[in-house]
Protein backbone atom coordinates (compact mmCIF):
# COMPACT_ATOMS: atom_id res chain seq x y z
CA UNK A 1 0.00 0.00 0.00
CA UNK A 2 3.01 2.48 0.79
CA UNK A 3 4.65 1.25 -2.30
CA UNK A 4 1.73 2.78 -4.50
CA UNK A 5 1.01 6.39 -2.56
CA UNK A 6 4.91 6.54 -3.19
CA UNK A 7 4.60 5.53 -6.81
CA UNK A 8 1.25 7.93 -7.71
CA UNK A 9 3.33 10.74 -5.45
CA UNK A 10 6.06 9.82 -7.58
CA UNK A 11 4.16 10.38 -11.13
CA UNK A 12 2.19 13.54 -9.51
CA UNK A 13 5.37 15.35 -9.77
CA UNK A 14 7.42 13.83 -12.20
CA UNK A 15 5.76 16.45 -14.71
CA UNK A 16 6.28 20.38 -12.78
CA UNK A 17 5.53 22.58 -16.23
CA UNK A 18 3.01 25.24 -14.32
CA UNK A 19 1.98 28.42 -16.49
CA UNK A 20 2.46 31.75 -14.47
CA UNK A 21 1.06 33.82 -17.21
CA UNK A 22 -2.08 34.52 -17.99
CA UNK A 23 -3.07 34.70 -14.54
CA UNK A 24 -6.17 35.16 -12.75
CA UNK A 25 -5.52 38.97 -12.55
CA UNK A 26 -3.41 39.55 -15.86
CA UNK A 27 -5.50 37.66 -18.64
CA UNK A 28 -5.37 38.06 -22.58
CA UNK A 29 -6.93 40.51 -25.10
CA UNK A 30 -8.76 39.50 -28.17
CA UNK A 31 -6.30 41.11 -30.55
CA UNK A 32 -2.83 40.21 -31.49
CA UNK A 33 -0.63 37.79 -30.39
CA UNK A 34 -0.62 37.11 -26.20
CA UNK A 35 2.39 36.46 -23.86
CA UNK A 36 2.60 33.06 -22.33
CA UNK A 37 5.16 32.21 -19.79
CA UNK A 38 5.88 28.47 -17.58
CA UNK A 39 8.01 27.49 -15.23
CA UNK A 40 9.61 23.76 -15.80
CA UNK A 41 11.96 21.25 -14.06
CA UNK A 42 14.62 19.18 -15.83
CA UNK A 43 12.81 16.40 -16.07
CA UNK A 44 9.93 17.94 -17.54
CA UNK A 45 9.64 16.77 -21.50
CA UNK A 46 11.48 19.72 -23.60
CA UNK A 47 8.56 20.31 -26.23
CA UNK A 48 4.18 20.45 -25.84
CA UNK A 49 1.54 21.75 -27.15
CA UNK A 50 -0.43 24.93 -26.08
CA UNK A 51 -4.78 24.62 -25.84
CA UNK A 52 -7.21 27.54 -24.97
CA UNK A 53 -9.73 26.20 -23.73
CA UNK A 54 -13.44 27.23 -22.20
CA UNK A 55 -14.98 24.50 -20.31
CA UNK A 56 -18.01 26.31 -19.49
CA UNK A 57 -18.57 27.28 -23.47
CA UNK A 58 -17.03 23.50 -24.57
CA UNK A 59 -14.32 25.56 -26.47
CA UNK A 60 -10.82 23.82 -27.52
CA UNK A 61 -8.37 25.29 -29.75
CA UNK A 62 -4.83 24.56 -30.46
CA UNK A 63 -2.42 27.58 -30.13
CA UNK A 64 1.14 26.27 -30.88
CA UNK A 65 2.73 22.94 -31.36
CA UNK A 66 6.13 21.73 -30.73
CA UNK A 67 7.17 24.84 -28.71
CA UNK A 68 10.21 24.57 -26.90
CA UNK A 69 9.85 24.30 -23.02
CA UNK A 70 13.06 25.18 -22.48
CA UNK A 71 12.95 28.80 -22.81
CA UNK A 72 10.29 29.70 -19.93
CA UNK A 73 8.00 32.05 -22.31
CA UNK A 74 6.62 32.23 -25.85
CA UNK A 75 3.90 34.59 -27.75
CA UNK A 76 1.20 32.70 -29.23
CA UNK A 77 -0.77 33.55 -32.15
CA UNK A 78 -5.16 33.71 -32.07
CA UNK A 79 -6.16 30.62 -33.44
CA UNK A 80 -7.34 30.43 -37.21
CA UNK A 81 -11.21 31.88 -36.58
CA UNK A 82 -9.49 34.07 -34.65
CA UNK A 83 -9.63 34.78 -30.52
CA UNK A 84 -12.90 34.35 -28.61
CA UNK A 85 -15.49 37.11 -27.95
CA UNK A 86 -14.37 38.56 -24.65
CA UNK A 87 -15.43 36.46 -21.72
CA UNK A 88 -14.08 34.67 -18.62
CA UNK A 89 -13.24 31.29 -18.02
CA UNK A 90 -10.52 30.07 -20.14
CA UNK A 91 -7.31 28.17 -19.06
CA UNK A 92 -4.41 27.39 -21.52
CA UNK A 93 -3.59 23.70 -21.09
CA UNK A 94 0.05 22.41 -21.78
CA UNK A 95 -0.27 18.88 -23.38
CA UNK A 96 2.11 16.81 -24.65
CA UNK A 97 1.87 16.74 -28.18
CA UNK A 98 -0.94 17.31 -30.58
CA UNK A 99 -2.28 13.49 -30.79
CA UNK A 100 -1.62 12.68 -27.21
CA UNK A 101 -3.42 15.51 -24.82
CA UNK A 102 -2.12 14.52 -21.64
CA UNK A 103 -1.84 17.56 -19.61
CA UNK A 104 1.10 18.73 -18.24
CA UNK A 105 -0.34 21.96 -16.97
CA UNK A 106 -2.90 23.75 -16.99
CA UNK A 107 -3.40 27.95 -15.86
CA UNK A 108 -5.76 29.24 -13.75
CA UNK A 109 -8.77 30.45 -14.99
CA UNK A 110 -8.55 33.77 -16.63
CA UNK A 111 -10.25 36.62 -18.80
CA UNK A 112 -9.60 37.23 -22.82
CA UNK A 113 -11.23 41.11 -22.73
CA UNK A 114 -11.52 43.16 -25.75
CA UNK A 115 -8.67 45.09 -27.06
CA UNK A 116 -8.59 48.57 -26.16
CA UNK A 117 -7.02 51.21 -28.96
CA UNK A 118 -4.15 54.14 -27.27
CA UNK A 119 -4.98 57.49 -28.46
CA UNK A 120 -4.12 60.80 -27.14
CA UNK A 121 -3.84 64.19 -29.17
CA UNK A 122 -2.00 66.93 -27.58
CA UNK A 123 -2.41 70.76 -28.67
CA UNK A 124 0.03 73.60 -28.90
CA UNK A 125 -0.24 77.11 -28.91
CA UNK A 126 1.87 79.63 -30.33
CA UNK A 127 1.91 83.40 -30.24
CA UNK A 128 3.50 86.22 -32.32
CA UNK A 129 3.85 89.91 -32.24
CA UNK A 130 0.43 90.80 -33.89
CA UNK A 131 -2.65 89.67 -32.74
CA UNK A 132 -3.22 86.78 -34.32
CA UNK A 133 -2.24 82.83 -32.92
CA UNK A 134 -1.45 80.09 -34.82
CA UNK A 135 -2.42 76.41 -33.68
CA UNK A 136 -0.53 73.08 -33.87
CA UNK A 137 -2.16 69.60 -33.33
CA UNK A 138 0.00 66.66 -32.84
CA UNK A 139 -1.79 63.42 -33.00
CA UNK A 140 -0.05 60.03 -31.81
CA UNK A 141 -2.31 56.92 -32.62
CA UNK A 142 -1.47 53.43 -32.01
CA UNK A 143 -2.56 50.16 -30.54
CA UNK A 144 -0.56 48.80 -27.70
CA UNK A 145 -1.13 44.64 -27.60
CA UNK A 146 1.74 42.61 -26.27
CA UNK A 147 4.94 43.61 -27.01
CA UNK A 148 3.79 46.32 -29.77
CA UNK A 149 3.97 50.37 -29.91
CA UNK A 150 2.43 52.88 -31.19
CA UNK A 151 3.39 55.01 -34.26
CA UNK A 152 3.69 58.60 -33.80
CA UNK A 153 2.80 60.36 -37.06
CA UNK A 154 3.35 64.03 -36.13
CA UNK A 155 7.10 63.92 -35.27
CA UNK A 156 7.85 66.69 -37.12
CA UNK A 157 4.90 68.47 -36.09
CA UNK A 158 5.85 68.13 -32.57
CA UNK A 159 9.49 69.95 -32.95
CA UNK A 160 7.95 72.36 -34.73
CA UNK A 161 4.94 72.94 -32.12
CA UNK A 162 8.01 73.50 -29.92
CA UNK A 163 9.89 76.13 -31.82
CA UNK A 164 6.45 77.58 -32.27
CA UNK A 165 6.02 77.84 -28.76
CA UNK A 166 9.48 79.10 -27.89
CA UNK A 167 9.13 81.75 -30.83
CA UNK A 168 5.95 83.08 -29.21
CA UNK A 169 7.09 83.28 -25.57
CA UNK A 170 9.89 85.53 -26.50
CA UNK A 171 7.45 87.76 -28.54
CA UNK A 172 5.22 87.64 -25.79
CA UNK A 173 8.52 88.51 -23.60
CA UNK A 174 9.17 91.47 -25.99
CA UNK A 175 5.62 92.77 -25.83
CA UNK A 176 5.74 92.44 -21.83
CA UNK A 177 9.12 94.91 -21.72
CA UNK A 178 7.59 97.16 -23.77
CA UNK A 179 4.06 97.74 -21.92
CA UNK A 180 6.59 97.84 -19.22
CA UNK A 181 8.85 100.99 -20.83
CA UNK A 182 5.77 102.32 -21.74
CA UNK A 183 3.95 102.07 -18.49
CA UNK A 184 6.93 103.67 -16.94
CA UNK A 185 7.52 106.19 -19.40
CA UNK A 186 3.60 107.42 -18.46
CA UNK A 187 4.10 107.64 -15.01
CA UNK A 188 7.43 109.91 -15.27
CA UNK A 189 5.35 111.84 -17.58
CA UNK A 190 2.54 112.53 -15.03
CA UNK A 191 4.53 112.98 -12.22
Amino acid sequence: MRSAVALLAFAASAYAYSVTFPSATDGWTNSGAQSLEWSRVSTDPTTFTVLLVNDDANYSQQLAASVDGTLGNTTVNPPSGGWPSPAGAYRVNLVTNTTDNAILAQSVEFNITAATSNSTSTTSTSGSSSASSGTTAIVNTGTAAAGTSGTNTATSASTSATSGTKNGAASLGVQTGLFGILALVGALLVV
